[in-house]
């Protein structure tokens, strides 16, 4: 018989700290002006509500937890919004941390999710605030995580990108393709003997550490690559590369009509048309005035 494992999924949202990204903490505030724009916030909470949120109401399986973290200094107008945000999400919980490191402001999480005095097991995977999952997602995590040890990623390889058309107009196009160990969903399954949150590694590169379990067999995630993406790595490359494998003659309409199989199985809550326009209309955005008003 094997334990109960909790699933948790861990979004850092504009976290002032030491990170992946190109906003780090700086001494004369340039970086935290930058990562608190007006325009990029705008731009990240219109994503976030077009993409990650309702692809986490979508899923399958609603027993997980999220947990949003954030900063102390993120000012009250994106606090007051992000938390209105979460309150949609059962199971969700926002922390504005006084950390600076990714690995403290999550550590009090990591210990409590494997229970009374942190002997006990948990999954925890991965998302940007800009990226989605598909609906049965957390499904197909429990039923992969439960019976492996800890320390074991598990790897969802199949997936969606989205991406400007072109480096001059924010005219959008999407495609499904496999990608080696991408980072949307990657999850861990942690224990006394590995507790880890999943930031906390080179995704890349954890197949030469840990053990490690892959399923191709689905689109399990969308990435949205656009004009105010924080990862730098390699950002150029990829995009030449997708653009070339999307728009290429021969195969342009046949990655199309995937696109549409794709969001119709396993992302319910987007249609492609919907998808595609998702660039330009975050590109418009100007401010917070620009966003859907809560209700």
């Amino acid at each position: 018989m094997f334990d109960h494992r909790p699933i948790y999924g861990h979004i850092r949202f504009s976290f002032y700290g030491m990170t992946d990204t190109r906003l780090r903490p700086d001494a004369d505030g340039t970086a935290l002006a930058r990562l608190y724009g007006e325009t990029r916030m705008a731009r990240r909470f219109f994503l976030f509500e077009a993409l990650t949120l309702p692809s986490l109401l979508a899923q399958t399986d609603r027993n997980f937890k999220t947990i949003l973290m954030s900063s102390d200094v993120m000012p009250d107008v994106y606090k007051d919004r992000l938390t209105s945000l979460a309150a949609r999400l059962p199971g969700a919980e926002v922390i504005f941390s006084d950390n600076r490191r990714g690995d403290r402001a999550f550590r009090r999480t990591m210990l409590d999710s494997l229970g009374p005095a942190s002997t006990g097991t948990a999954v925890h995977f991965r998302l940007d605030d800009d990226d989605a999952l598909a609906a049965t997602y957390i499904a197909r995590l429990r039923q992969l995580s439960q019976t492996v040890p800890a320390s074991t990623h598990i790897t969802f390889p199949t997936g969606m990108s989205l991406f400007p058309k072109d480096g001059n107009t924010p005219e959008g196009v999407s495609m499904v393709h496999s990608h080696f160990l991408p980072s949307p969903g990657l999850a861990t399954v942690n224990g006394p003997s590995f507790n880890k949150n999943p930031f906390q590694m080179m995704h890349g590169n954890v197949w030469t550490r840990w053990p490690l379990l892959s399923d191709p067999t689905f689109p399990a995630f969308i990435r949205a690559h656009h004009f105010e993406n924080d990862t730098v790595s390699r950002q150029d490359k990829v995009l030449l590369a997708l653009r070339r494998a999307r728009l290429g003659r021969r195969r342009a309409a046949q990655h199309a009509e995937s696109v549409t199989q794709a969001l119709a199985a396993h992302f319910p809550f987007i249609d492609q048309t919907g998808l595609d326009a998702l660039i330009a209309r975050s590109a418009a955005i100007a401010g917070m005035a620009d966003l859907p008003a809560l209700g």
